[in-house]
This record gives C-alpha cells, structure tokens and sequence, in this order.
C-alpha cells in the first residue's frame, strides 16, 4: 500500500479576522464610498453551568471584507454558495506572477494561452495588491482582460483567484469587446460566475507560492443557503 503523501509546507492564505479587516482590505475611503461602514462585530454571551463557565458567540461579518469568494448571485448571475459542490472549492493549483504589470486588466490572453493550465486547476494571480491609502476611493488594481477571463472561464478552470480587492480593475475604462452590458462592467466576475466557476478575492501570502510547482488548494467556505461570498482561511498543500 502507497503511504499518504505528506506534504513540504502548508501555506495559509487567509487572514485574522477583527473588527477592522474590511477597512484593512479596502480601505477606509473605499469603504466609506460603498457605505459598508458597519465594522464586524462579535458579541460574546457568557454562561455558566455549576462549577463550569465558558461562552458562545454571534458574529457579524462582511462577508466580502478580507480573503472570501464570490458566488454567481453576488452579481446577479444565478444561485448562491450552497448551490457549489465542496470539489468547487478543492483542486491542483497554479500560480502565476504578473505584479509587475501595468494598473488595469493587462493579464492578456496572449499572456496565458501557453501557461502550463489545465482544466480543473485553480488558478491564483498574484498582483503585488497594496492595501489602499485612507483617503483612496476605488482601488486600483491588475486584472484579467475579458478574453483572458473567458479564455480560462471555457476551459474551464476549478477556480480563479487573486490577491487584489476585486478580480476586476474597477478603473479600467476601456472598451470591453462584449456586447453584454453586465460583461462591459465587470467582464472578470461575468467570464467565471456566469459558468459557476468560484472567484477568490483579497488572498494573503500568494507571494509565498510562486517558487513552487506541485501544490493543492483547499478553499471551502461556509455552506450559508444563498449566500452570496463569505470569508475563507484557504490553505495550499505544498508538494515541491
């Protein structure tokens, strides 16, 4: 019998969660500007059973503040989280490195198509992301063009992820060749929601991944019905 293979390292690309992590992802203007300004809370009930006394919680969280993923209802484009299998969140991963590019979505197609990609991978980007200034509205970001998108959306790959805000460039104004409007604003959530492939958002520690070569990404959020993202601790499993 094979033994279980073990792996190297298990690199964690969620983050703590406080109070303050939606303002530590997007920033305070940003946050302010989209009026998601209700910090997460925690409220912490105390109870006690003879010599025995601990707590339960309830916790208030924005669901798209720090590392999380998108489902197809969180832009109008079908069901929610419970409407994934658990293999959607699971899968062999690639990562790649294009945060020496230009702002906007300059990930072109011609840039992947001889990528080492295959159907069923994960696929991370990383993009050098820095947290936005206070006084910064949108972020700006580096993001997929739609024909890159649709090329790894046709495939299909098991996820896409990035480091970013937003998988999209938000203040990218160039055309979209599309002539489906809800693609012409956000072509990156279109090309991968609309085909139910799962988008991971604001990943951690990506940086740490890109001398590797053979790794698995876990990524399961909570099963919330009609959830439209949650917060994620994704590991990868490092093999070499």
């Amino acid at each position: 019998q094979q033994p279980m293979p073990v792996p190297k390292e298990i690199v964690d690309l969620g983050s703590l969660i406080t109070e303050a992590t939606p303002e530590d992802f997007w920033g305070r203007g940003f946050i302010n500007e989209m009026g998601y300004t209700e910090p997460n809370r925690f409220d912490v009930v105390q109870w006690e059973f003879g010599p025995v006394s601990g707590s339960n919680s309830y916790y208030r969280l924005f669901n798209h503040g720090g590392p999380h993923v998108d489902a197809p209802n969180h832009v109008g484009l079908g069901d929610g989280l419970d409407s994934y299998s658990v293999e959607s969140f699971a899968g062999p991963l690639k990562v790649f490195d294009f945060s020496e590019l230009a702002i906007g979505r300059s990930i072109t197609i011609e840039m992947i198509v001889d990528l080492p990609i295959a159907a069923g991978d994960v696929v991370l980007i990383y993009t050098g992301f820095p947290v936005p200034a206070p006084e910064v509205g949108w972020p700006e970001a580096i993001a997929l063009t739609y024909e890159a998108a649709q090329y790894l959306a046709e495939m299909p790959v098991r996820a896409i992820g990035t480091d970013a805000y937003n998988v999209e460039s938000m203040t990218d104004q160039s055309e979209v060749p599309t002539d489906n409007e809800i693609a012409k604003v956000i072509p990156g959530h279109y090309a991968f929601l609309s085909k139910g492939i799962p988008v991971f958002e604001q990943l951690v520690n990506i940086d740490r991944l890109l001398d590797k070569t053979e790794m698995y990404f876990v990524g399961a959020p909570l099963n919330v019905k009609n959830g439209d993202g949650m917060i994620v601790r994704p590991i990868v499993l490092v093999y070499r």
